[in-house]
């Protein structure tokens, strides 16, 4: 398909704005070059259209003597917008300055207390994904790392919450994964149910 042909925007306008989002409407016109409109939600720190916003972090946690199987890290917080506590990876936005491998690296500590590592083999930075872009232009990098459960440091491991964060931290094992999202009342976001999900189906 030619350029030409391709759906575009033509305009945007914002419509509300806080201290983080603003709430935009969009004309652009479709690919029978008629013009159409949608609302949608876009970050005030947004840099540039095609730089992600955030990094979602997945920790694999390693130990001498258990190469066999890994655990992962979640956390559990409360979100407003569902009016429930969620299941979810580590997660953050990116500085200005920052790599994704250091905005996961530094955001897994904040979070969770654990110091990830860099190696040979991880990090793994994805592409820039898309979220939910039905109703947001958020983008982020997934990014892979190993947690050494050996280092002195993940021993006691200590969160640098900001104000206001409440996050718990849980252990869970790749292998039970997709069952600890069944548990409970808290809901899991999509992301972590299709990582359980193509873990259980790549395990048969």
């Amino acid at each position: 398909m030619n350029d030409d042909e391709l759906p575009r925007v033509v305009k945007k306008e914002t419509v509300g704005s806080t201290k983080w989002l603003n709430l935009q409407t969009l004309t652009y016109k479709d690919k029978d070059k008629i013009e159409r409109k949608w609302d949608y939600v876009t970050r005030t720190t947004k840099k540039a259209a095609n730089k992600a916003d955030a990094v979602v972090i997945v920790p694999l946690l390693k130990q001498q003597g258990k190469e066999d199987e890994f655990d992962t890290i979640l956390v559990e917080q409360f979100r407003p917008p569902v009016q429930n506590y969620t299941l979810e990876f580590p997660a953050g936005l990116i500085d200005e300055s920052e790599t994704p491998e250091q905005a996961a690296l530094r955001e897994l500590r904040e979070e969770t207390g654990f110091i990830g590592e860099s190696t040979k083999v991880l990090p793994k930075v994805s592409r820039t994904a898309c979220m939910s872009p039905g109703i947001t232009d958020e983008s982020v990098h997934i990014v892979v790392l190993f947690v050494d459960l050996d280092n002195p440091c993940n021993k006691t491991p200590k969160q640098e919450l900001d104000e206001g964060e409440r996050i718990t931290v849980k252990r869970v094992s790749l292998s039970g994964l997709e069952k600890v999202l069944y548990q409970g009342s808290q809901m899991p976001i999509q992301g972590l149910y299709l990582f359980a999900l193509g873990y259980a189906l790549g395990k048969k």
